[in-house]
């Protein structure tokens, strides 16, 4: 019988040490939200159904930032990751059908992240969870973020769950065809001398290029914007006009318009008409 009660109070004390061996990677904020210390312990509380979704407790509206152009409401799952963000980050997954365990970071750009105690945890968030889209000129998607909050993820894109059953039966993709694709281009108005009377700015100069060529930097000084020749070589070329500038600049005026050639190097460096 005593042989009996002390078995009995080994594998009670197994137990506990398990169930306590489950939580010792969870962390939980005060408002209930949980992070875990490596993406592979999320992904498997996702899994398993033990997950405490992330639910956001503030309210902000959507903020565009430079490059953006329109904002979409959707759910997390009927997002599609651009392939380049999948390539970047060699992930086999390209959607959200299963969810994101994504890394904590705290504010930057004027926004949240998760709240302090899971920054540096892996939060898991659910697949219908309500985002904010937000697109470029082409309509194509470049950043995320939660729609309630306007809080961003880890980076632009939170690092999806992959779903191993649709993964594993997903056909085969037909051979790719080797196609030319029409690039499109994009005017950058690289620099402004407002004139007083009347209160109009005039173009100094106009760089057109492809909208992959063209990238932008924040400075203290503002945004300034560098295109890639094709040498591949990145050039600083000046700073880019606001939008409030470009609403009121004149365009009956002659000045510059250079054209980037894209990496074939078939387009002319300098567009013959000089003038708008």
């Amino acid at each position: 019988m005593k042989l009996n009660v002390l078995t009995a109070a080994v594998l009670t004390s197994g137990v506990a040490m398990v169930a306590s061996t489950a939580n010792a990677d969870m962390t939980t904020d005060n408002h209930g939200n949980v992070g875990y210390d490596s993406y592979d312990e999320c992904v498997m509380a996702v899994k398993d159904g033990s997950a405490q979704f992330y639910t956001p407790y503030t309210y902000q509206k959507p903020k565009m930032q430079i490059g953006e152009s329109s904002v979409k409401k959707m759910r997390l799952s009927e997002v599609m990751i651009p392939k380049a963000v999948v390539n970047s980050n060699n992930s086999k997954a390209s959607n959200y059908s299963a969810g994101a365990c994504d890394l904590g970071v705290g504010q930057s750009n004027g926004r949240y992240g998760v709240s302090g105690a899971l920054v540096g945890k892996y939060v898991p968030i659910a697949a219908d969870m309500p985002v904010n889209v937000y697109m470029d000129k082409a309509g194509n998607p470049v950043r995320l973020s939660m729609q309630q909050c306007d809080n961003h993820f880890g980076a632009k894109f939170p690092t999806p769950i992959m779903n191993e059953a649709k993964e594993k039966e997903a056909p085969a993709p037909d051979a790719e065809v080797a196609i030319t694709e029409e690039r499109s281009l994009e005017p950058v108005v690289v620099e402004t001398t407002r004139v007083i009377r009347p209160a109009k700015y005039r173009v100094k100069e106009v760089i057109i290029a492809p909208e992959d060529q063209i990238k932008r930097l924040n400075t203290a000084n503002g945004t300034v914007i560098a295109v890639e020749d094709s040498a591949n070589r990145t050039v600083i070329v000046g700073q880019e006009a606001d939008a409030e500038v470009l609403e009121e600049t004149e365009i009956s005026q002659t000045f510059p318009v250079i054209r980037v050639p894209d990496n074939n190097g078939q387009q002319p460096i300098v567009d013959p008409s000089i003038s708008k």
